[in-house]
This record gives C-alpha cells, structure tokens and sequence, in this order.
C-alpha cells in the first residue's frame, strides 16, 4: 500500500511538474487583466499563486513554494500601487516560476541561480522586507511555519536538510533562520555551529529552534528560543517570529 501511494503520488508531482507552464500563462494572463484594470483580477491573481504555492508544498517542491510565497507577500503589499512599475515586477515572479518548470529536478546550480536572482527581485519589489531560511524535513511542518509566516510578508526560503541549508546561509543574507533540531545529513546544531564559526553575512543571524526534545542547545550557539512540537506550536511560533523579525528592523 505504501508503494503503491508513492507511485501515486510521483505520479501527481510529475503531471504538476507538466502542467506547470500553463499556470504560469494563466498567471500572465491575470498580471495583465490587472493592467488592464479588470474586476476581479487582483483576486484571481493572489487566489492562483496561493494555490500554486500549496501544490508545490504537498509535492515536495520548496522552489516553487519560495517563489509563489514571496510573490503572495508582494501582491499584498502591492495591492493599493498596481502602477507599471509593479506589472513589470509580478511579470518578473511569473517569470522565475517558468524558469522553475523548465529546470530539472536535481540541478542544483540553475535552482541556485533562481534562488539568488529571487532575493534580487525581493530586494527590488519589496524594500525592507525580511528574508526567513525555513529548514524543516516535514512536509506538515513546513505547511504550519508557512501559515504563521504569511501574515508577516516575509521571504521564505523552504530546505529539507542541513547541508544544502548551510550552502545557502554561506552565499545568501538571511535575517532569520528556523530549523528542525533533527535533520538529514546535519543536524541543526551542527548546522548553527557550523554557521556562528563562518565569516558569511548570516554568522549571527538569529536561530529559533524547532524539537521535541527537551535537552537545551549548548549556550555558545547563541540560539535564541527553542519551539516544542506541542499543542501551542503555531501561537509560540507567531509570537517569537514575530518578536525576532520586529526586532531586527528596528
């Protein structure tokens, strides 16, 4: 049963995967109808990302959920200046989600590249927006960190493990990091160790830490809060987001 549920849902990644191209011309196709000054285009835009961004989340694709992410929190931001310099810009996210369709499942070096120049267009349409490494191997996880996040019209950036997380807190800024304690290939406190120890931009980043376990992190990680994976997740979660991300713009 198990094996026959994971062909199943190979199958469904690989037909959204194909499909993926003609979400981005409708998407096209809206930006424009906004240009134009269309009724109800504005909510058929934002209804058609947030619903591409949770196909990308339940078949296991953290770009495509980066991207439609980032471009939630502009459309909102945008929402009262849909001016042609904003078209030009929801264009650009229509863009990189082509970019994604077209990319295969294990180039790293072209996923790196769309990451990069996605934080270039968050720098651009969203001046002062705060940029967030999630890094969380559940999938129902990451789905409940994306929902606290929302509101906060941050950049989200998903990874599934702990290398390929550091690679991106080496090369990317960050102005916070959340991390499962348990990852694949390195744990979290490894991965902050690792990080605290580097002279990237992100070396003192703030960390809030996601476990169930209740042994505390070593005092030199200098991680700030630790989150159990109890009942008040999601509240304790808004909160210290929330405390951690208005501390750092001020």
């Amino acid at each position: 049963m198990n094996t026959d549920f994971a062909l199943l849902l190979t199958g469904m990644r690989d037909d959204f995967v194909a499909e993926l191209p003609e979400h981005c011309d409708l998407l096209e196709e809206c930006v424009l109808a906004l240009e134009r000054g269309a009724a109800g285009a504005f909510d058929e835009l934002f209804r058609r990302v947030h619903s591409l961004k949770g196909s990308g989340g339940t078949f296991g694709m953290p770009l495509v959920t980066g991207v439609c992410h980032q471009f939630e929190s502009f459309i909102r931001a945008a929402k009262e200046r849909f001016d042609p310099l904003a078209i030009s810009q929801a264009l650009s996210y229509v863009d990189l989600l082509r970019r994604v369709a077209e990319t295969p499942a294990r180039d790293g070096a072209v996923a790196t590249a769309i990451e990069q120049d996605l934080e270039l267009l968050r720098i651009s349409s969203m001046p002062g927006c705060a940029s967030v490494l999630l890094v969380e191997p559940s999938i129902a996880t990451r789905k409940f960190c994306q929902g606290v996040l929302e509101p906060l019209a941050v950049r989200l950036v998903s990874q599934e493990r702990g290398l390929s997380a550091l690679e991106l807190l080496l090369h990317q800024p960050f102005d916070l990091m959340i991390a499962a304690r348990e990852l694949p290939d390195l744990n979290a406190l490894a991965l902050v160790a690792a990080l605290r120890e580097s002279g990237s931009r992100n070396k003192d980043i703030p960390v809030i830490l996601i476990s169930s376990n209740s042994s505390p992190a070593p005092a030199y990680l200098n991680i700030n809060t630790t989150i159990k994976r109890d009942a008040a997740f999601i509240s304790t979660l808004t909160r210290c987001a929330g405390d951690v991300l208005a501390a750092c713009s001020n």
